[in-house]
């Protein structure tokens, strides 16, 4: 079976920066459980990352967006190759065509 590097790109370490530091304010607990499982997720995307869907966002989809939901929280990506770049984190309320 076929493994693909993942490569997290600048903005998404900010995001997970972001997400962890406003987590901790309401609970230090949930923020270190949601890092641990985002990253876990994220690493996941090494073996199969196709089994994830494509954005329905005509444009993005054209460009190869993928999604991930992880609990309250969305991990969008792009195949190039043998590498998974990931390219956002963000919640799953928030409008992402936009963001990406």
């Amino acid at each position: 079976m076929a493994r693909f590097k993942v490569k997290i790109l600048r903005k998404v370490q900010e995001d997970l920066i972001d997400t962890v530091e406003y987590l901790n304010t309401l609970s230090p607990q949930a923020a270190l459980r949601y890092y641990d499982l985002l990253t876990e997720k994220i690493s996941g995307l090494s073996e199969m990352p196709e089994r994830c869907a494509s954005v329905r966002d005509e444009q993005l989809r054209l460009r190869g967006y993928r999604f991930m939901i992880v609990e309250n929280y969305t991990v969008f990506f792009v195949i190039e190759n043998d590498t998974v770049q990931i390219r956002r984190i963000l919640h799953y309320r928030r409008q992402y065509e936009h963001l990406l």
